[in-house]
């Protein structure tokens, strides 16, 4: 069965909106193509926000969830989610067009030698299953679409809010995974000492 993946994005133990949007609009996707959604979630301590991406829509929930992963870096997280894309083979992998994201799918599109599509404003599946993932070009001035017919997985980037929330079935059923964690000594060579919240000016 052709399998739908959304990379969950989490901020201070909550998951970002632009995931719950992107397991939404992999619902849509899956049921018109008789597909399945899974999210992967990385990060520590993560286990627990798993039954809220089911309640969302996805099938699966992959955890990821290991004491380097509690802050967001680029190595370990890539070589994680490129492990398991390597074994489990998705047709599409779907991030949020966020910093962490618009670091991270590159990365992962390089190693898995896939191509990727940045900061997509829709998506739709072809007659043959392939993504049409649609995005602007030239300033913004004209929409595009973009398949990749002969690498897989498929990958894409979507911006936020362009996609609604879905609403929340807590009576849904799904499957959580944990998978096991081990890291190359090189992918630890970067520490986050502290992360500083955000100041807004006040208005």
């Amino acid at each position: 069965m052709q399998e739908i993946w959304v990379v969950a994005e989490t901020n201070q133990g909550r998951l970002a909106p632009v995931t719950l949007e992107l397991v939404g609009k992999a619902r849509a996707l899956a049921e018109a193509a008789g597909a399945a959604v899974t999210a992967v979630l990385a990060g520590h301590p993560v286990a627990g926000l798993a039954a809220e991406l089911i309640a969302s829509g996805a099938d699966t929930v992959l955890v990821a969830d290991h004491a380097e992963l509690a802050s967001y870096r680029t190595l370990p997280y890539a070589e994680v989610l490129a492990g398991l894309i390597r074994a489990r083979r998705p047709s599409i992998v779907l991030f949020g067009a966020t910093s962490q994201g618009r670091d991270l799918a590159p990365r992962l599109a390089a190693r898995l030698r896939t191509g990727l599509t940045a900061d997509c404003l829709d998506l739709s599946l072809d007659k043959d299953g392939l993504l049409v993932q649609t995005k602007p070009s030239y300033g913004d001035n004209v929409m595009v679409d973009i398949v990749i017919p002969e690498h897989h997985p498929q990958m894409a980037t979507v911006r936020p809010h362009v996609f609604p929330q879905p609403e929340k079935n807590t009576a849904r059923r799904g499957r959580i995974e944990e998978v096991g964690v081990s890291l190359d000594s090189a992918a630890l060579c970067t520490r986050v000492r502290e992360v500083l919240a955000e100041v807004q000016p006040a208005s």
